[in-house]
């Protein structure tokens, strides 16, 4: 007796089909994963790329303002001020006319600074004498390189500064007093007084300072 084979079930058909659309959706999936991960690692590059010569542009701009001011030297520290009162406002309006808003003579190579600098070198008076005269005015008054660093911030008082080097050239006063010496030439030294003390012990002490062009 011969066994007459079934015909095929539709539902197997619609099986096989759904199973195979499955597979071509999971491949293109697949891909389309792939491929987008390439493009978004290329665009990374690509901004990458074309960002660093922005950030090595940045990178440039405070060597030249260093550059800009290699001749200022400059100090601060921190001192507590006096709070806002009588005693603070008196000892700052006594000090407000002392400028003289007129610059002070550049010193020449005879200056007492140049001759203590030759005369510590060991050279004797003619060779001094030659290379003092070749170098520019590079202090004012008793203002040089060294009577600059002798000025102790956090200690110094106005009075100090003022006695020994007479009074500023320029000077503004708000809760602190603003102090320039300076010469014809425009090497100058800026110094900030701040109050501190109480009222029977109020002075003027200096917070910061900054020179250019002394040597």
């Amino acid at each position: 007796m011969t066994m007459q084979r079934k015909p095929f079930k539709k539902s197997h058909k619609v099986r096989n089909i759904i199973i195979f659309s499955l597979s071509i959706i999971i491949i293109l999936g697949i891909a389309f994963t792939f491929f987008g991960q390439n493009n978004s690692n290329k665009t990374e590059q690509t901004s990458s790329s074309s960002s660093t010569p922005k950030k090595q542009k940045s990178k440039a701009e405070p060597t030249t303002q260093s550059s800009s001011s290699e001749d200022l030297a400059s100090e601060s520290t921190s001192i507590p001020e006096a709070p806002a009162g009588p005693a603070v406002s008196s000892a700052i309006s006594t000090v407000t006319d002392d400028a003289t808003q007129a610059p002070i003579e550049d010193n020449t190579s005879n200056s007492p600074s140049s001759s203590s600098v030759a005369s510590s070198s060991g050279t004797s008076s003619d060779s001094s004498q030659a290379t003092s005269s070749s170098q520019p005015a590079a202090s004012f008054g008793n203002w040089s390189a060294t009577t600059y660093e002798q000025i102790a911030i956090g200690s110094a008082t106005y009075d100090d500064v003022r006695s020994a080097y007479g009074n500023p050239t320029y000077l503004t006063a708000s809760d602190r007093v603003y102090a320039t010496w300076q010469s014809k030439t425009g090497i100058k030294v800026s110094i900030v007084f701040t109050p501190t003390g109480n009222d029977d012990n109020l002075k003027l002490i200096a917070s910061s300072k900054s020179q250019s062009g002394l040597q």
